[in-house]
């Protein structure tokens, strides 16, 4: 920043000669004239000072009877200064500084931290309803309004904050911890099976256990009742209704069938790649400009693309991003697989499955796998057995 704010007033890079340097470094030190990148050369000393400072030396040369000579003129007033003549060019350098003066008055992008549970959609369509949205003016948009409607409006929002510096809009979410389940333990209740299994495990706090460890049950078979008898086997006697409470644990048993083909199409890179390049104005509606050069010319191909918002600074970011698009060609080439590399292949297959379909609370206690080989597929067949809870309650309905 310093070396911006010395730029912008100009600054020219002197040599000093003579006998008395020290003395002449130290009385420009006592008179205020600021000095920087000081280098001691065969012939004396050469530095940075700005444009006045270099009025003030001449009475610090005069004194010490040094001599000063100019090496190079820096700075923003030199540059104006050469080129005041070329009205044309002045006047388009003037037209891109205004420019960048009034393009700064907008937002030009918009960054959102903190959320893992609410979309970036959500948030961006709500803060569009309240006035924040790519090429919104600032003066019309308050932070502390937006970070309030944030918080009011969405109960998942415990805490934001929303800082808009410069061109760039930043909200900062912290998202509320789940709400914990009240159970009205006054409510009548029965539990149920959610789905079949073979009960290993039955443990009742409250209610009648229907069933005991060795039993199968099916989906929706009552385990334990919340209708008790005061005196069991006995006429007319009375029924209490109570809150079942229970965990029942049951072991289950899953199928799956599949079959993995030994000829198989492969990508193969041949790598040739090419790339397209397209300029998005933000600042007209979005509009996109394909910049002319390489393109797509591979029939078989996959492409990424990388986006870049250029910008003065990381808080100025500019209203265009630069889209680069590279195509990576391939071919798809026939290969085979042996026995061994089909039934590893398989084994792995069986290990996604069960980490994408089975949740945490489920623990898998043994996996079963049988193959059946043929000239040009090997069939598989999984038993997956896991040991999981299966109990759920449903309210009584009391006549």
């Amino acid at each position: 920043m310093l070396h911006k704010i010395q730029y912008a007033k100009g600054f020219v890079r002197i040599k000093i000669t003579g006998f008395g340097i020290e003395r002449f470094l130290n009385m420009a030190a006592y008179r205020g004239v600021y000095l920087w990148d000081v280098q001691r050369t065969p012939e004396g000393v050469e530095l940075n000072v700005t444009i006045k400072g270099f009025k003030m030396l001449k009475g610090c040369a005069r004194k010490t009877r040094c001599r000063t000579k100019i090496i190079q003129k820096n700075g923003l007033p030199f540059l104006l200064h050469r080129y005041r003549k070329r009205k044309l060019l002045m006047g388009g350098v003037v037209f891109f500084v205004l420019g960048l003066f009034i393009l700064s008055s907008f937002i030009w992008r918009i960054e959102i931290e903190g959320n893992e549970t609410i979309p970036h959609e959500a948030v961006l369509v709500f803060m569009e309803e309240q006035g924040l949205r790519i090429g919104a003016p600032k003066f019309r948009l308050s932070d502390r309004e937006l970070q309030q409607s944030l918080v009011t409006n969405f109960e998942e929002i415990s805490w934001a904050d929303v800082h808009t510096r410069g061109t760039r809009t930043t909200i900062r979410l912290a998202e509320a911890l789940p709400q914990q389940e009240v159970i009205n333990r006054q409510i009548p209740t029965h539990v149920i099976a959610t789905t079949d299994g073979l009960i290993t495990n039955v443990v009742a706090w409250s209610g009648a256990p229907m069933v005991r460890q060795g039993d199968i049950v099916r989906a929706g078979e009552m385990l334990v009742s919340g209708r008790l008898e005061l005196v069991p086997d006995t006429p007319d006697t009375p029924i209490v209704y109570v809150h079942a409470h229970a965990e029942i644990w049951a072991r289950r048993y899953h199928q799956i069938e599949f079959s993995v083909p030994l000829a198989y199409s492969q990508k193969v890179y041949t790598g040739q790649t090419a790339t397209s390049r397209a300029l998005q104005l933000l600042f007209l509606g979005n509009r996109s400009i394909t910049i002319p050069g390489s393109s797509n010319i591979f029939a078989s191909y996959d492409k990424i693309t990388t986006h870049h918002q250029p910008g003065v600074s990381t808080s100025y970011p500019l209203p265009v991003v630069l889209s680069v698009t590279t195509y990576s060609q391939f071919v798809w080439e026939t290969r085979t697989r042996t026995i061994q590399e089909a039934k590893a292949l398989a084994e792995q297959m069986i290990t996604n499955r069960i980490m994408r379909e089975f949740d945490f609370a489920i623990d898998v206690i043994d996996r079963q796998v049988t193959f059946r080989e043929t000239d040009s597929v090997l069939h598989v067949s999984a038993t997956i057995i896991t040991h999981e809870r299966i109990d759920k309650q449903i309210p009584i309905t009391v006549e």
